[in-house]
């Protein structure tokens, strides 16, 4: 008797499970986070560590909570078997929250391509709630652009549009300036 492939419905057996679709999901994670990390590396240290009326982090907190938000599920929700501190190391100075968000980026982005994509179609849990994995990456996805906006806003609030680019989520890139 031979070995039973395990076969996602719509899928022949053999077929790569990371998917077209799946593929995108993973770059456009990783690239949104690159938009991150350039404009943690454009951002003056007096702005990095100013706190916006009305919020309580400042945005550096902002970006170490972006990387330690998604440090802390891939610990204790997909158990990937990498670490997870509070505050994390990469809280400390600008280089370390660099390393930390592209370390997170690659944690997460390898994680979730090992074995062809398996962990993009299981099922995760935390208490009573489920999710499957494509839908977390989503969730990592738009949890960034939600800071990243409250970053934006701060930024346009103190007037500093010089470091945004034309659609204001995106950092100002050379063509853009």
């Amino acid at each position: 008797m031979g070995v039973l492939a395990r076969v996602t419905p719509g899928r022949s057996a053999g077929e790569p499970i990371l998917n077209n679709a799946d593929r995108w999901i993973l770059d456009h994670f990783a690239a949104v986070r690159n938009r991150t990390i350039e404009l943690v590396q454009q951002m003056p240290d007096d702005l990095l560590e100013r706190t916006p009326e009305g919020e309580e982090m400042s945005l550096r907190w902002h970006f170490v909570h972006i990387a330690g938000g998604a440090d802390w599920w891939m610990t204790h929700v997909m158990k990937d078997g990498g670490e997870w501190a509070w505050p994390p190391p990469y809280s400390e100075n600008r280089a370390l929250l660099l390393q930390g968000l592209a370390a997170s980026r690659d944690r997460l982005v390898r994680f979730f391509e090992a074995n062809d994509g398996e962990s993009m179609n299981r099922v995760f849990a935390l208490g009573e709630n489920q999710w499957v994995g494509r839908d977390r990456v989503g969730y990592y996805t738009d949890h960034e652009i939600h800071h990243r906006g409250r970053i934006v806003l701060a930024l346009l609030q103190w007037g500093r549009h010089d470091l945004l680019g034309e659609d204001w989520l995106w950092p100002a890139t050379a063509e853009s300036r």
